[in-house]
């Protein structure tokens, strides 16, 4: 019969069962919160063009900029094609979990999150430039077209974009 490790030894079985619940429902909790109803992208027009994410808010350049960083510093956890990670309790960054989430926020809201919670432990180390990149690369990889100019790193016109997952009226 295998022995309980160590730091369990003398306690009841059900201590590390209560752990391993915690943990869970806290993962849970983190990858559903703010979650939002909804799946990827649609051609079903909304209104306000001018301040949604479908009016092309960034370059191809810098989302290949993004995606470049993203690889160095996010995919060892989101995954390489987005996927999330289960086992680090990393929610997916693009397809209907990606729109749950953030659909119907404002860029301002992924770019801050991003910025204030990531590389995780390194968290606010990249530069402004560096993180609207890599937001970039998220548009980008949810089918959100491209536009000519870059995305800015300033939170107060980000703020203003819409994250919509329907295309605007013209």
């Amino acid at each position: 019969m295998k022995r309980a490790p160590a730091r369990f030894r003398g306690q009841s079985a059900a201590i590390p069962l209560v752990i391993w619940m915690v943990a869970f429902s806290a993962c849970s909790a983190i990858r559903t919160r703010g979650t939002r109803t909804g799946g990827g992208p649609s051609q079903v027009p909304t209104s306000n063009a001018t301040n949604s994410v479908w009016s092309g808010v960034y370059t191809l350049a810098q989302a290949e900029t993004g995606e470049a960083s993203f690889t160095r510093q996010c995919a060892w956890c989101h995954g390489h094609v987005l996927e999330g990670n289960e086992d680090f309790c990393t929610p997916p960054l693009a397809g209907v979990e990606f729109w749950r989430r953030w659909g119907g926020s404002s860029v301002g809201s992924l770019y801050e999150k991003i910025q204030t919670t990531m590389p995780e432990n390194r968290a606010g180390s990249l530069s402004g430039d560096e993180y609207a990149a890599i937001v970039s690369f998220l548009l980008k990889a949810n089918e959100l077209p491209a536009g000519q100019q870059d995305l800015p790193s300033e939170l107060s016109t980000l703020n203003r974009l819409t994250m919509t997952n329907r295309r605007p009226k013209p």
